[in-house]
Order: structure tokens, then C-alpha cells, then sequence
């Protein structure tokens, strides 16, 4: 045989062996390049920068379950707040991965839900490897988002691959035992529900291509997901945390220029918060304004290591209460968390004034005037205990000649104060200002 006949007959097996290079391996490798998703990344970058997402919020992201779900906003909006939608077709965990600095971070969600795995499955990863993406993923998100919640649903059941439901399964029990060992995460099981009597996908929450989610689908999703994220709400919003961003902001000024030691904190809810002309009302004192709207005083006794103690003041001002009584706390457990502010102070200042302003009457809050009145003097007569202790009376001042709060003296909610209230409040407190 001559040279030419063995190249001819070498020709078909190499093009063979070319052919399949090309049909089976490139795509694989192209399914596994960073970046293919990029003109996807810069659709959501751009709606960034038309309008910024709000931190702190509930953010989705994954595969085409969630670039798919557009009602996902509107079916959460009520029960966690505003959500980000971040979803793009095809994606796995390590996408989510490598785009965590593009689409998830700079959002500093309170909380993540993920949506992913069931690709990577199917490319030929193993249940254990896939587990292996997830932890990868989360510790990504604690190198900067330490307190952030992560969710992971389930991979779902489907009529198209349910020949890989062994696989399938086992990936969702080791994930599920995973975030089972980790207070901060949450798994969510969508597989069951999506089940039918015959212990087979119930093929009316798909779509005709029997992978993608229907409506009666996303409904299902929206009952098993729903709970969990309430749950976590209620909880965030129930506790300090939920004021990370602020404190953090606090530290983040405070590095930029911090505050003389010695001064004087002004600590508390929105009272104190809304106080602008804090230094312009009491010239020539070193006075620091620490107030977050909202909080009550066990949120101060939580962030006090962090806004007040690191300033060594000669004297911390709290205002707070208000909120406290308004959400059902009783006088007597008041009290009882002013103690334990006080108690926070002294243990690290022990030479510290505390002064206590007292519960303001308002417009708005003028049901609850008897709890707060007798709040007000739990504090007073604990005060007269310790001479480190003083309580301000803003009360009596702000009330009228008919007894009830005076409506010059606040904004159109009756809660917050104006300019005239602010007025008030400052010839009352300049003179507990003055050193003793």
C-alpha cells in the first residue's frame, strides 16, 4: 500500500476522532469557562447603575429557575421586603461563584437563596463534588458577609431527567446535612412537594419542555420557600442585627476620623438619630451622635462595644423606650434593659455618666402616655441609687396646657420631632451637659 492510500485511509479516523472531539468535549469545556455568562453579568450591572439595589435585602440567584421566575418580586414582597433577582440560564454553583463580586456582594444581602447544582449534575459531577461547590460558595460569601443567611433549594425533580433522580436525591441529602450543621444556612426541600401520589414528578407544575417550572410550579416553589424566609425576617427584624449596616457605616466614619476620647455619646432611637444640629446646639461640648432609628434599648446594650465604649466618654445620653413600649415591652422589663445598658458601661467606663432622657409624649403614641409615664419613673427612682446616674425630663415640657403633647412641637406624624421640638429638647439637656 502507498504512502498516499495510508493517508487516505488514516484520514476518516483522525476526521472521526476530530468530530468527536468537537461535539463532545469543546462544548463541555466551553460549559466550563469562567466568563461565558458575562453579557448576562453586564445586563444586571448596567440596571445597577440605573437604579442601585438597596442592601440588606433577600437576594435569588442560580439557573433558569430564577431567571424564569417573574413573579418571584411580587410573590415575596410582603413577607421579606424587596427582593434582587438574580438569575441566568444554565448556571451553576461555581458561576454563582465567580460572579460573586459582580452580582452579589456589593448588595450586602441579609440573605441568599440559591438556586443551582443541577447542571453541574448533569455535566458529570457527583453528588460529593457538587457538596464541594457549596461549601465553596459559602465560604466565599463569609470572607465578607459573615452574618449573611444562605438558603439552598433543593435541585428539583423532573420529568426530562428523572433517570438521574438517584443522583439527584443523594446530591440534596448530603447539601441538606450540611446546612443541617450550620446555624446560618437553610435547606430547602422542594423535591417532596413536587412529588406526586405515584413518587413521580407531578407533570402539571412543568412547562411543555417537562424541565422549566410552570405556574402551578412556581406556586409550589412559593409555598416551600415562603416560610423559610418569613421565619428568617421576623427573626432579623426582631433582634440587632438588623442594624449592621448602620453600625458599620459608624465604624467606617469613625476610621476616617475618629471621635476625641473623653466626649459625649448621644445614643438611641430615631429621636437621636434625627437630631442634625446636635453639635451646632451645644458648641464647644464633644458631642457624638450615635442614634439609628427604630432601635430600643437592648439593640444600644448590643452595639455599645462597638459605638460607644471604643470612644471612652465621659458621659453617654440615652434616648430610648419609645419604641420599646410601643412594641409591647412593660415598664418593668424597661427598667430592667436600662440596667443592663447601664451595667455594659460601667463594666468597661466605670467612671462614665449616664443620663436617661426620658420617654417623650407624642401625638401618635399618646394611648400608651400611662406605660411610658410609669417607665419613665422606674428609671427616675432607680437613677437616685447612684450618683453616676441622672434622668432628663423632657416630658413635662413638651406637654401642654391641657395636659397633652404639644402639637407645635412635631412633624406631620406626630411621632418625630421638627425644629421646635429639637429647640426644646436642647434647652432642657444643655445643662446635664456641664461637667460636675
Amino acid at each position: 500500500m502507498g504512502r498516499f492510500e495510508k493517508h487516505c485511509l488514516a484520514t476518516p479516523v483522525m476526521l472521526a476522532a476530530w468530530l468527536v472531539t468537537i461535539g463532545v468535549t469543546t462544548p463541555v469545556l466551553a460549559e466550563n469557562q469562567p466568563g461565558r455568562w458575562d453579557h448576562e453579568i453586564e445586563a444586571f450591572l448596567k440596571a445597577d447603575r440605573a437604579k442601585a439595589p438597596k442592601q440588606n435585602r433577600t437576594l435569588f440567584i442560580g439557573s433558569s429557575s430564577i431567571k424564569r421566575w417573574e413573579s418571584l418580586e411580587q410573590e415575596f414582597r410582603s413577607s421579606v421586603g424587596t427582593v434582587i433577582r438574580r438569575g441566568f440560564g444554565g448556571s451553576g454553583i461555581q458561576d454563582a461563584i465567580h460572579y460573586a463580586d459582580r452580582i452579589i456582594l456589593p448588595y450586602k444581602p441579609r440573605q441568599i437563596v440559591l438556586y443551582a447544582g443541577g447542571h453541574e449534575l448533569r455535566k458529570g459531577a457527583s453528588p460529593a463534588e457538587v457538596l464541594g461547590y457549596f461549601k465553596s460558595f459559602t465560604r466565599r460569601i463569609r470572607t465578607e458577609l459573615p452574618r449573611t443567611r444562605i438558603a439552598f433549594i433543593s435541585i428539583k425533580p423532573s420529568p426530562k431527567h428523572w433517570a438521574e433522580s438517584n443522583k439527584t436525591k443523594e446530591t440534596n441529602k448530603l447539601v441538606r446535612s450540611f446546612c443541617n450543621s450550620d446555624k446560618l444556612l437553610d435547606f430547602i426541600d422542594v423535591w417532596t412537594p413536587m412529588l406526586g401520589t405515584d413518587g413521580k414528578p407531578k407533570p402539571e407544575l412543568y412547562v411543555a419542555d417537562q424541565l422549566h417550572l410552570s405556574a402551578a410550579g412556581y406556586a409550589a416553589w412559593t409555598a416551600a420557600i415562603k416560610p423559610v424566609l418569613a421565619a428568617n425576617s421576623r427573626a432579623y427584624y426582631s433582634s440587632p442585627e438588623r442594624w449592621e449596616s448602620t453600625i458599620s457605616a459608624f465604624e467606617e466614619a469613625d476610621k476616617k476620623q475618629p471621635p476625641t476620647p473623653g466626649g459625649i455619646v448621644f445614643i438611641g432611637s430615631s429621636s437621636i438619630r434625627g437630631w442634625k444640629t446636635l453639635k451646632q446646639d451645644f458648641p464647644g461640648q464633644p458631642v457624638i451622635n450615635r442614634g439609628f432609628g427604630g432601635s430600643e434599648i437592648i439593640d444600644s446594650i448590643y452595639f455599645a462595644d462597638r459605638i460607644v465604649i471604643p470612644y471612652k466618654p465621659s458621659h453617654v445620653v440615652l434616648y430610648a423606650g419609645d419604641n420599646d413600649t410601643s412594641r409591647g415591652k412593660t415598664p418593668e422589663i424597661i427598667l430592667a434593659h436600662f440596667k443592663q445598658f447601664v451595667k455594659a458601661i460601667h463594666s468597661k467606663l466605670p467612671e462614665a455618666r449616664v443620663s436617661f432622657i426620658t420617654i417623650k409624649p407624642s401625638l401618635s403614641r399618646w394611648k400608651l402616655a400611662g406605660k411610658m409615664s410609669e417607665a419613665n419613673s422606674l428609671v427616675r427612682d432607680h437613677c437616685k441609687s447612684d450618683d453616676r446616674l441622672e434622668v432628663i425630663d423632657i416630658w413635662q415640657p413638651m406637654l401642654g396646657d391641657d395636659g397633652k403633647p404639644r402639637r407645635e412641637l412635631f412633624v406631620g406624624d406626630g411621632l418625630h420631632l421638627n425644629a421646635k421640638g429639637y429647640a426644646l429638647w436642647t434647652k432642657v439637656v444643655a445643662p446635664h451637659l456641664t461637667k460636675r
